[in-house]
């Protein structure tokens, strides 16, 4: 990998995340590209290697030397984006968007070969999970090289470009979600008597365990749940008391509505 250069294009919490899982498993060159220099020293303190470009000038610079870019930035800025540094661009460069409500079409602009990808923070550890989409034009050797960089984040699937929506509601937002389960947890912990710092270790472990548990048997979760549930036992008694709360719809539906807001992104 050290034959290739990679430039990220906003370097915030989604590319610094992909960036630094890429570093922990590969040596390929980076080159972190943004406005704010000391801002992109910060997020890059730990890896000395990483390439500092900043300023429109620099910018360019680095997209001339890249072989794939990462475009990390806010969706609403890819057109500016684009128009700062499209003479730097060659027409063969692998573009990897890590942008919500954006279109492979609208993407194409920067080079026909487009992988959109939509992850999620736990990347930056190696244990994120990825939804991949790729342009037609996209070559075999090039959605390899895709795979190989993105896959140091953690699971990758590849799906057509019409399900990249409810892929960002789960995949990108289901972190937040997973958390204020885990947030519930832990208070209901504290609430009966077992101290923060124990409930808090406690509620990520059951996670952690649970959903090894799940990907490991291959069972459906409902199965799984089942034989937890002792006949007049605690868990059930629990999970009713939940479940009057309209819990697993709760759930769904702010899946739901984080998909609906991912495709109104791109209508605007």
């Amino acid at each position: 990998m050290k034959d290739i250069t990679i430039a990220i294009l906003g370097s915030g919490v989604m590319g610094t995340a992909v960036a630094t899982a890429i570093l922990k498993t590969l040596d390929p060159k980076i080159i972190a590209c943004g406005t704010n220099e000391a801002r992109l020293r910060e997020s890059f303190q730990d890896y000395p290697q990483v390439e500092i470009s900043a300023g429109i000038e620099q910018n360019k610079d680095a997209i001339k030397k890249a072989d794939v870019i990462i475009l990390g930035c806010k969706p609403f800025m890819y057109q500016q984006i684009y128009n700062e540094i499209s003479s730097s661009l060659n027409g063969s460069q692998l573009l990897i968007s890590l942008l919500a409500g954006t279109t492979i079409k609208e993407l194409s602009i920067f080079t026909p070969y487009v992988a959109k990808v939509m992850t999620n923070t736990p990347a930056k550890f190696g244990c994120g999970t990825a939804a991949i989409s790729y342009s037609s034009e996209t070559t075999q050797d090039k959605k390899d090289l895709v795979e190989k960089l993105i896959s140091t984040i953690g699971l990758v699937v590849n799906i057509p470009e019409k399900n990249m929506d409810a892929a960002t509601a789960l995949i990108g937002s289901g972190p937040a979600f997973v958390l204020l389960m885990m947030e519930s947890l832990i208070d209901g912990g504290v609430r009966m008597g077992l101290p923060f710092d124990i409930a808090k270790q406690s509620a990520a472990k059951v996670m952690e365990g649970t959903a090894k548990m799940v990907l490991e048997t291959g069972e459906h979760p409902a199965v799984l749940k089942s034989k937890v549930c002792t006949p007049a036992g605690t868990t059930i008694g629990g999970l009713l008391k939940m479940e009057d709360g309209n819990i697993r719809s709760s759930i769904a539906r702010g899946v739901e509505e984080a998909a609906n807001i991912s495709a109104s992104f791109a209508k605007k």
